[in-house]
């Protein structure tokens, strides 16, 4: 019992680190209805390994979570035995936002969470707008905080360079898993989930560009907890930014393309 309080004091601890650095990044963003620190407020309000599905459910309806009927052209629920997504879209389409949860079969807490957001009108500063640019007006905006699966926490690495492409690469695996098993649900309907799989499509993309330049220079990848994280090639929207941080217990994830990676 003594080396299992420790362990989860140690857990805490982790994620309050975690928490301390990649909380509520993006947040000069320009103040709009539809600010990414408001679309994420379901992601940013969950706590790992504590949050339960009525906590997430119950964001739905928050205040900080509503929006003006004229603006809001979707806003979805999607659910199944052991996750939770919030979803919407902009009436003019521009962006597009999912908060997905996945819950502990056993204890039904918080175990993994993702924020997603493509914007078409994405701004690399607070003031420049990037669809004056060819090619770059669409941004790409994705957060993620897991607690690590025993395996990853227990397998011996050569180097930290090869834990961290391997903790970034069960990461993408986690995601793309969760996005299938929500997706797939006979008991959700299609148009509840068809936000949800656009987010697992163009992740799955943005993945694979960043697995793409650490496997051409892994020595890249001890740059990943640094204040500019590692640039990547996308294959569709030009370059993006990584900066992830793991602990012993969690791990914590920003990816940036056409964005910037902080403040």
């Amino acid at each position: 019992m003594t080396d299992s309080k420790a362990s989860l004091k140690l857990m805490s601890l982790g994620l309050l680190a975690l928490a301390g650095l990649f909380s509520m990044c993006g947040c000069a963003v320009a103040p709009d209805e539809f600010a990414y620190a408001r679309l994420s407020a379901p992601y940013y309000q969950t706590r790992l390994g504590a949050g339960s599905s009525l906590d997430v459910l119950a964001q739905a309806n928050a205040p900080d979570y509503q929006f003006d009927p004229e603006h809001i052209g979707k806003q979805l629920l999607s659910q199944s035995d052991t996750m939770v997504a919030l979803s919407g879209q902009t009436a003019d389409g521009f962006k597009t936002w999912v908060n997905l949860v996945a819950f502990d079969a056993s204890r039904m807490t918080a175990r993994r969470k993702y924020f997603f957001c493509s914007d078409e009108r994405a701004t690399n500063t607070t003031t420049e707008p990037l669809e004056s640019l060819v090619g770059r007006g669409r941004g790409l905006y994705f957060d993620a905080q897991l607690l690590l699966d025993a395996e990853i926490r227990t397998t011996p690495y050569a180097t930290d360079e090869a834990r961290q492409i391997a903790i970034l690469r069960w990461l993408a695996d986690q995601f793309n898993a969760d996005v299938r098993s929500l997706t797939d649900s006979a008991d959700e309907p299609t148009n509840a989930n068809e936000l949800v799989a656009t987010a697992g499509m163009m992740m799955n993309q943005t993945f694979q560009g960043v697995l793409l330049t650490l496997g051409k220079s892994p020595g890249l990848a001890r740059n990943l907890a640094g204040a500019q994280g590692v640039a990547f090639g996308h294959i569709s929207l030009d370059e993006g930014r990584i900066q992830m941080l793991a602990t012993d217990d969690a791990v914590a994830l920003k990816i940036r393309v056409n964005l910037p990676l902080t403040p």
